[in-house]
């Protein structure tokens, strides 16, 4: 019984060492890289931007015609501020408003089967336009990607050749755009943006003739710009 004790006892003490052989050790992990915080939309800002408008008015071309429409271009500049709140689900609400300069006057000529009036010229463009905005976005990143939507005024001005009469008009609508901000620092962010504004009918053309057969004007404008803010 000895050789098989002696054997059972070697057995048992070789055990670990073979079960202690096949473990394997797993090399310490390495500590996980921390994922660059968000950056918050929370809170006030003021910019400037610039770009380039399309205005458009439908405007009569006779006394007997519906009209057609008139274009005018030309560049913009302005100054926007506002503020911002973000959710923890990343949604982003706020309120914006901005002031800011039209160059686009523009001038054209009027058919009329009456002598006096056919062939007069009418210039007209927009000076000056505001607005006041709701926005709602999302936040992913370093960017906003927004749409913005509330109310738009700018002021109407112009000519008439043949009373030589000028006039001006400040026109109250509607505005609508979509947008991205993108934050290069904590406080400094950049800005692209589209908008459309409709300014409803004006009577331009009645006023500069003086005559009350010719029917509303409709002015609408179409804006592009880039700008820069600066949030605090």
């Amino acid at each position: 019984m000895k050789p098989v004790s002696t054997t059972i006892i070697a057995l048992l003490v070789s055990a670990p060492a073979a079960v202690a052989a096949d473990i394997v050790v797993a090399p310490p992990s390495q500590p996980v890289a921390e994922v660059e915080s968000a950056i918050s939309w929370t809170g006030f800002y003021v910019g400037g931007e610039g770009g380039y408008g399309w205005l458009a008015g439908k405007i009569p071309e006779s006394l007997v015609t519906a009209g057609a429409t008139e274009a005018a271009s030309g560049g913009t500049a302005g100054v926007f501020l506002g503020y911002d709140h973000q959710f923890q689900n990343n949604m982003v609400v706020g309120l914006a408003a901005s002031y800011g300069y039209n160059w686009n006057d523009n001038s054209y000529t009027v058919s009329s089967p009456l002598p006096i009036l056919d062939g007069q010229t009418v210039t007209f463009g927009t000076q000056w336009h505001a607005s006041v905005e709701g926005r709602v976005g999302y936040a992913f990143g370093r960017a906003l990607l927004f749409a913005s939507g509330g109310y738009a005024a700018t002021r109407l001005e112009g000519d008439f050749s043949l009373t030589g009469q000028s006039y001006d008009d400040v026109l109250n609508g509607w505005t609508a755009g979509v947008g991205l901000d993108y934050a290069f620092t904590e406080q400094v962010f950049g800005r692209l943006k589209a908008s459309y504004s409709d300014y409803g009918n004006t009577d331009l053309v009645r006023n500069a003739t003086g005559l009350a057969a010719l029917s509303d004007t409709k002015v609408t404008q179409a804006n592009i710009s880039a700008g820069i803010g600066f949030r605090f």
